[in-house]
């Protein structure tokens, strides 16, 4: 039963040789930055995954910005495995990744032969997963070290709200536990039927405080994985959910976000936040807090306001099949100019409490303007956990 639901999805990466002297340079590479963003900012990776797109025919590759890496990535060789045949390369690059579709591959390519300034990489063709997830609810997100518990908690609230059906996990390699137990939690989630989990352990990368405008264009890997799940797992999908594990989409009005996408003017539905507070309640015996027992905001909306925008996608929308249209976390770069809907029903709650403290101290108490109850959540929590259904 668990074999069947479960989608075993490899990748095929490229990254420059260590001991090379070709790297990747930083925007205005002249600006002085700290030594800490030097150490995490990704100069070596060409390639994250190599993969079919839906239509079978062509190749996509997917990774981070070339940057000074451009003029060699034109130059380089694509070869087809094993026919040896040459494929013509064409770039979709955007700020924080680029997608390469390479086009000309002969029936039976298992293989592809990429050669950058003498360094050779053969990546393994991985299947398109599209067909598996045809006209599912899929939810998906990068992870590394949340509790199980957490992860069981987000995806049993947004297929309970939602009905979310399928659910794509990228493991940012954590310590705590491997891909299998994330599979296995996931799969024990009643109404879940599908689950991919990859493992991607490298480079998260950092914040740019050397420039004003978009600090947090460096942070590669995720933005990455968000075009492997549009284009190689989500393309046929009934829609998309973008929600970090911290993060439990909702509607004021119990509606399923998914529904509202597809019903929307242009599919793409975009929503803030309101932030709850790490003050837990309803725990006992030692028993460690998870997102139900988080019910306080603070009593100052400004405070409470959670202003990073997320998005639910119906990605059969024609401007989606666009190559150059590449999700982040709080947009879509590309859309449409008329894609987007902000509907006052879309929003999301946002948990300070849910978090390993990686970026900051988030579950240090905070009080500004006091706390007060969110009866919504609660009542939310309600559905949840007495098991009626979204969608």
């Amino acid at each position: 039963m668990s074999e069947a639901r479960l989608i075993r999805a490899g990748h095929s990466p490229a990254f420059l040789a260590a001991d090379g002297p070709l790297r990747r340079l930083p925007r205005q590479p002249e600006r002085q930055r700290p030594r800490e963003f030097l150490e995490r900012f990704e100069d070596r990776a060409l390639v994250y995954d190599c993969f079919r797109h839906p239509d079978g025919e062509r190749i996509l590759l997917v990774g981070p910005p070339p940057m000074n890496l451009m003029p060699e990535l034109r130059r380089a060789d694509y070869l087809a495995l094993p026919a040896r045949t040459r494929l013509t390369p064409a770039f979709h690059a955007s700020l924080s990744t680029m997608i390469t579709e390479l086009s000309g591959a002969p029936s039976g390519t298992t293989a592809v032969r990429l050669t950058v300034n003498g360094q050779s990489f053969e990546l393994a063709v991985q299947p398109n997963h599209a067909a598996e997830l045809a006209g599912r609810r899929l939810l998906f997100t990068m992870s590394k070290d949340n509790d199980l518990a957490w992860i069981a908690e987000w995806a049993r609230w947004h297929q309970r709200l939602h009905g979310t059906d399928a659910i794509v996990l990228f493991d940012n390699g954590s310590s705590r536990y491997g891909t299998d137990e994330i599979e296995q939690t996931l799969l024990g989630v009643d109404g879940i039927d599908r689950v991919a989990v990859l493992r991607w352990p490298y480079r998260f990368g950092p914040v740019d405080r050397s420039l004003r405008i978009d600090p947090y264009w460096s942070r590669f890997l995720q933005i990455a994985s968000m075009s492997v799940t549009l284009r190689r797992f989500g393309p046929n999908a009934h829609g998309l959910i973008n929600a970090d594990i911290d993060e439990l989409s909702a509607t004021r009005s119990g509606r399923s976000l998914y529904d509202l996408a597809r019903a929307s003017r242009g599919g793409l539905v975009v929503y803030r936040g309101v932030w709850i507070e790490p003050v837990p309640a309803g725990t006992s015996g030692g028993e460690a807090p998870t997102h139900r027992h988080f019910l306080s905001r603070s009593g100052d909306p400004r405070h409470a306001a959670s202003r990073q925008r997320k998005w639910t996608l119906d990605p059969s929308r024609a401007w989606v099949q666009k190559l150059s249209v590449h999700p982040y976390w709080h947009w879509i770069e590309g859309r449409s100019l008329m894609a987007k809907s902000m509907p006052a029903d879309a929003f999301y709650w946002h948990f300070r409490g849910i978090s390993t403290d990686w970026k900051d101290a988030r579950t240090l108490q905070r009080t500004e303007g006091g706390l007060v109850s969110d009866g919504a959540l609660a009542r939310a929590f309600g559905r949840v956990l007495n098991g009626s259904e979204g969608g």
